[in-house]
């Protein structure tokens, strides 16, 4: 959910009072670019927007800000209902008009999950290599470039891993060719190297990153010297064809796993 966990807390944020909304008594979980994430109750949380109080008429940062990130919300609202529902997507329960609900991943982000549990067995991690794959491949048959894939947005739900956060995404028409598609620069190639990484840090079991679009690169393809190693690695072939952007599409690189790791 493109989110940093935060201390629980019963606090009213202001944000909630400004917009009058439906969820006002209920405290942040966690906390994103463009949205708070609220506890419902043990097993819901509700994602919405992150606004702010406008002091005077003439503050019109803020009130950019603010209606910016309604908009998000408002578009991701939209790239859930056309999901709908599959395994590897964190379940939404409802859509309303001031927010999404959806389950609780108690076990918290990919990238904590990893740095605070015990290596699993290869099978486990083929297992989840190839579910995020899925998901990947659902995602982008229905249109959707989610271009925040990232360890901290893979969420652990009941031992299983679903994309959360489409708060940044791309809901592109139904006719859209995803071979060849380009959306403010990213690609379907740019998703693979991305979930690259995400599927390097499964197999070493430590986290690892890389973001084409990172502050201190301009849109750079990883060098070799960049690269970490991948001899004996029981999926270095499936790494580098994403690292390199072999793959034309994620159902290509599904088809490549499959005949890899199911042996």
């Amino acid at each position: 959910m493109a989110m940093d966990s935060v201390q629980e807390t019963s606090k009213t944020l202001p944000h909630l009072l400004l917009d009058k909304d439906p969820y006002t008594d209920l405290g942040a979980v966690g906390l994103g670019m463009t949205g708070y994430i609220l506890g419902i109750d043990d097993d819901r949380v509700v994602k919405v927007a992150k606004t702010y109080p406008v002091e005077n008429s003439e503050d019109f940062f803020m009130e950019h800000v603010n209606e910016s990130n309604r908009e998000a919300l408002v578009t991701e609202i939209e790239i859930y209902q056309r999901l709908g529902r599959h395994e590897g997507i964190i379940h939404c329960f409802q859509t309303t008009n001031f927010g999404i609900e959806m389950v609780f991943a108690k076990q918290g982000d990919l990238e904590t999950y990893i740095n605070s549990n015990p290596e699993p067995t290869e099978p486990f991690k083929i297992h989840w290599i190839l579910s995020l794959i899925d998901g990947l491949s659902y995602i982008h048959s229905r249109k959707v470039l989610v271009d925040e894939i990232a360890l901290r947005n893979i969420l652990v739900d009941n031992g299983q891993l679903r994309f959360a956060d489409f708060g940044q995404s791309y809901l592109l028409p139904l006719s859209t060719n995803m071979d060849t598609i380009c959306e403010n620069d990213l690609t379907v190639k740019i998703e693979i190297l991305h979930l690259g990484w995400i599927i390097y840090s499964i197999a070493c079991w430590k986290v690892h990153k890389y973001y084409f679009f990172g502050e201190d690169r301009y849109m750079e393809w990883p060098t070799s010297d960049q690269l970490p190693p991948l001899k004996d690695l029981f999926c270095g072939a499936i790494v580098e064809n994403c690292w390199k952007g072999n793959y034309v599409n994620v159902d290509a690189l599904k088809q490549h796993a499959c005949s890899l790791l199911l042996r």
